[in-house]
């Protein structure tokens, strides 16, 4: 539903804000006539020229008011106070601001483009922001800013009704999309398929805007119009198995956009002729009304990989028997899972995965990035977002981090990111002369991005005063910058430092969100040198202060939640944090902050994966989710399967009540759980073992009943380690409880079961054990957790934007290179000296040798204290920006210490006397904290 607020402005307040000439600008006519509006109940031309248009096919431009017809006398008073305002054209005439103009949209993140011509006035780009001060009430952090809407409007999109384009009228109901947009989608339902007469019906004709007062009794329909089921339950439980809502239409669409949870319990998972004549009309009504009454089981616009319609000009098959565009992407799919599944070398599917790259696809993903009107308006085709985040694998990284970019974070950001593009491609154009430069940048600038900065004390309270800023401002779109109470640092300096610290808090072991141990379990040496190693290495870098061991958690497999209990007291606590942890990452991304916080892969898996549903053919569930081969094999086949295994009729049929899966749902498994919690995974794996030796017992039909039970009786259950005595599973002594690794988590023990207490662990439960032992850990266990932080995820911008990516590349995205490495060739090549130092002056080649000699961590301290942050972005010093320069520190001498201006990464070094002084020199000062004149 478009809602805006109805206010009315004085003259000059429009001519400052919303009216520009534009009847100088002579190239590209045809796309000003888009953006051109005449506020007027007819054509606002002579009837000649009406006549003209007529007889040439064309519409004159209108936009038609439904409403009061009592506004002429306002908009003749409305006219005659500005017709005698002017204002100046970038050629310099004055003209009259009601030949012809363009209403400017207004961008809360943007402000007026810097003008560097003589005696303009420029905005300043920062401004400082106060916020609620740790234990303020939750009316405090009300964003000002926000209006109250007084009257709602219903807008339409009306088609001109010319041939090939049917006299329709298109309900504006998303508010994320844009006039364009809509525009768009009437331009491609017309008949004419060839390309130049789909551009002469976006420029030439004129489309009506047509809109009118929102009544409150449509609110309801409105909304339930703009949400992402298609047809709303009621029509559905009415028209269904008629001629308007076949059971063919219904499965199909159930299959393309619910996820497999909610398939298999609706069992509608197999072929669509079984389903349509298995099931009744009332079950497929009430599986929609769950579809559409919970968004978790349809959290995607579209599951599909294509979809019915689409924009690459692919046909899709209708005939079942023909393998469809969805099927061979299907296929490519689970080629590449399988190429990427671990298993042994000998079986390994052996593919590259630079091999499933489609260059045609790419470029034609980067040809749509390149059109500035669409990108700004928010109007990709359907098929960017589709392939990108269901078939990744066509496209190489760079170009869907390039897309994710300039599509994720909204319209703001995507102008600035047009803006950066267009200023790089000048930089590399010779330039005639300044004035020549001076008046091409301003052509193309429509504004620069706000930069909003925030004052926080270096104090115990930093945690605290972190939750504080993200919250209040998770949903502006402007860059976050902060700064120390007390010190002169400014900039990115400070801002780099802020979110290192507050990754080093969220790292602390008293929070009770991540998985750790107590007493850990005896391990390998080498393990254990390693923990202890890195464990000192990471408090030094995020704290910088002495702390008693075991007060930050690490673990060399990353930071998990961990399994709570959903009913538990502290759950609360933990949930806010995690929403916190949400909008801090989100934040980050949006502004690219590198952050060095050690997530686990299973972590980022949920990140990049947990808003991608099905693979979206025929009923196909998520095959990369499986927990093998053969099992990703049997889902398969099941779903290409006929009719064998749903010979269950309908009255045999029971209405499923287990609650909704989480929005995770499958995405992690047993491979998943031991790396996050090796010991719980290790004990379930033997587990299972004894399980499936106990299946091969009951189906050898060679074996007599009796023998059988006595077999199954005398399975053993070996050591964890492998050095103890094996033991019978009803000797453990278990009972269906979970028991946590530390007191941290305020709790002693769950029940997995309702009288889990009771209930003992044998051979014959032992498969129930498993699942709810698993299930608790990796699903029902840190469910109010993920659903915290994805809400505050989604407050920045929307995290299925992640699903473009895997783990490793989102890791690459929000951590950057987490072990920098580089060799003397890269200090030289990408390190800049100046004012003192030049490529070949000793000092400049000892700083290369003494970088070149550092150990990891002393690579981390040192980019930490020089860039801000303790990691490289993707590709290493190739491509940190700006590049670091060393420059020769004046007064000087053996004594001295570097020091550092991380906003520019402008390194001030002494130029000492042997290496060894100066690496000391260096060292030493990458432990000194704050931000003062140097």
């Amino acid at each position: 539903m478009a809602e805006v607020q109805s206010q009315k402005r004085t003259a000059s307040e429009v001519e400052e804000s919303d009216v520009t000439s534009t009847n100088d600008v002579k190239t590209d006519e045809r796309k000003k006539k888009m953006l051109k509006t005449e506020e007027t109940t007819g054509n606002g031309k002579p009837e000649e020229e009406q006549e003209e248009s007529k007889e040439n096919g064309k519409a004159p431009v209108v936009v038609t008011t439904a409403g009061d017809d009592n506004d002429d006398d306002e908009e003749e008073e409305y006219d005659e106070a500005i017709n005698d305002e002017e204002y100046e054209c970038r050629n310099g005439r004055r003209r009259t601001w009601d030949d012809e103009y363009v209403l400017k949209r207004q961008f809360d993140a943007l402000i007026p483009a810097f003008d560097p011509r003589p005696g303009r006035t420029n905005v300043q780009q920062t401004t400082d922001i106060e916020i609620p001060s740790p234990g303020s009430p939750d009316t405090a952090f009300k964003d000002e800013s926000e209006q109250t809407l007084t009257t709602r409007l219903m807008i339409s999109l009306k088609a001109p009704g010319l041939p090939g384009l049917s006299d329709v009228e298109v309900k504006l109901t998303d508010p994320g999309s844009t006039v364009f947009s809509y525009l768009q989608r009437l331009v491609l339902s017309s008949t004419d398929n060839q390309k130049t007469d789909r551009l002469r019906r976006i420029w030439e004709p004129t489309y009506q805007l047509v809109y009118r007062e929102l009544k409150d009794d449509e609110s309801e329909t409105m909304q339930s119009n703009s949400s992402t089921v298609r047809w709303p339950p009621a029509f559905v439980e009415r028209y269904l198995n008629t001629e308007k809502l076949s059971k063919t239409d219904l499965v199909n669409y159930l299959q393309f956009n619910a996820n497999r949870s909610f398939l298999q319990r609706w069992r509608l998972t197999g072929t669509v002729t079984s389903i349509c004549r298995n099931r009744s009309c009332s079950q497929l009504v009430a599986s929609y009304k769950e579809y559409a009454d919970n968004p978790t089981v349809h959290y995607c616009e579209t599951n599909k990989i294509l979809g019915a319609q689409n924009n690459v000009g692919l046909v899709l098959s209708t005939d079942s028997a023909i393998c469809s565009i969805d099927d061979i992407l299907c296929l490519l799919l689970i080629l590449h899972d399988i190429s990427n599944t671990p298993t042994d070398e000998e079986k390994k599917f052996n593919i590259l995965n630079d091999t499933f790259n489609s260059k045609k696809i790419t470029n034609k993903l980067i040809q749509q990035i390149q059109d500035p009107l669409v990108l700004a308006s928010n109007s990709l085709p359907e098929w960017c977002s589709i392939l990108s985040s269901k078939c990744p694998m066509l496209f190489p990284f760079d170009v869907r981090q390039v897309f994710f970019c300039c599509s994720a974070f909204g319209t703001s950001r995507a102008i600035s990111w047009l803006q950066e593009r267009l200023d790089a491609g000048q930089d590399k154009t010779p330039r005639s002369g300044a004035s020549s430069r001076r008046d091409d940048l301003h052509d193309y600038r429509v504004g620069r991005l706000k930069h909003e900065r925030i004052k926080v004390p270096r104090s115990d309270q930093l945690f605290e005063w972190a939750v504080n800023a993200i919250r209040y401002h998770a949903r502006r779109k402007a860059v976050l910058e902060f700064e120390f109470n007390g010190e002169e640092g400014t900039g990115l300096g400070p801002t780099l430092e802020f979110y290192a610290l507050v990754a080093g808090e969220l790292q602390k072991k008293s929070l009770g969100m991540w998985i750790c141990e107590d007493d850990l379990p005896e391990q390998s040496e080498q393990m254990n040198d390693d923990d202890e190693e890195d464990n000192t290495d990471t408090i030094e870098i995020f704290d910088r202060q002495s702390q008693p061991r075991g007060t930050y958690i690490h673990r060399t497999s990353g930071l998990f939640p961990a399994p709570l209990p959903q009913n538990h007291a502290n759950i609360e606590n933990v949930a806010n944090i995690f929403h916190f942890l949400g909008s801090f990452l989100a934040k980050c991304i949006q502004d690219g902050r590198l952050v060095d916080l050690p997530l686990s892969d299973a972590f980022l898996k949920l990140m990049c994966m947990g808003c991608r549903n099905n693979t979206g053919v025929r009923g196909v569930g998520s095959l990369s989710r499986c927990d093998s081969l053969e099992e990703l094999a049997r889902d398969l086949i099941e779903c290409l399967d006929t009719d064998d295994d749903f010979e269950t009729k309908s009255d045999d049929f029971t209405m499923p009540q287990t609650p909704a899966a989480p929005w995770f749902d499958r995405l992690l498994s047993l491979d998943d759980l031991a790396h996050i919690d090796p010991y719980h995974a290790q004990f379930l794996r033997q587990l299972r073992c004894l399980s499936d030796k106990k299946c091969a017992i009951l189906s050898d039909t060679g074996l007599s009943d009796d023998h059988k039970r006595y077999q199954i009786r005398n399975l053993v259950l070996e050591d964890v380690g492998g050095h103890g005595m094996p033991c019978r599973l009803e000797d453990l002594g278990l009972n269906f409880q979970f028991y946590p690794s530390s007191k941290v988590y305020k709790y002693a023990s769950h029940d997995l079961k309702f009288g889990g207490e009771e209930e003992m662990l044998n051979i014959d439960n032992v498969e129930m054990y498993i699942d709810l032992m698993l299930d608790f850990c990796i699903n029902t266990g840190i469910r109010k957790q993920m659903d915290a932080f994805r809400e505050g995820f989604n407050e920045v911008f929307s995290m299925s934007s992640l699903r473009c990516f895997n783990a490793s590349e989102l890791r690459l995205v929000l951590c950057g290179d987490q072990s920098p490495e580089w060799l003397k060739e890269d200090v030289k090549n990408y390190c800049e000296p100046k004012l003192g130092y030049t490529k070949e002056s000793p000092g400049f080649l000892k700083f290369i040798n003494v970088m070149a000699s550092f150990s990891a961590e002393e690579r981390k301290s040192f980019l930490q204290f020089a860039t801000g942050c303790s990691s490289l972005p993707p590709g290493g010093l190739v491509n940190l920006n700006p590049r670091l320069t060393v420059v020769r520190k004046v007064d000087g001498n053996d004594s001295s210490f570097p020091s550092v201006n991380t906003c520019v990464h402008y390194l001030k070094l002494p130029d000492y006397s042997t290496e060894s002084i100066m690496k000391d020199r260096i060292i030493s000062a990458t432990k000194e904290r704050g931000f003062h004149l140097n």
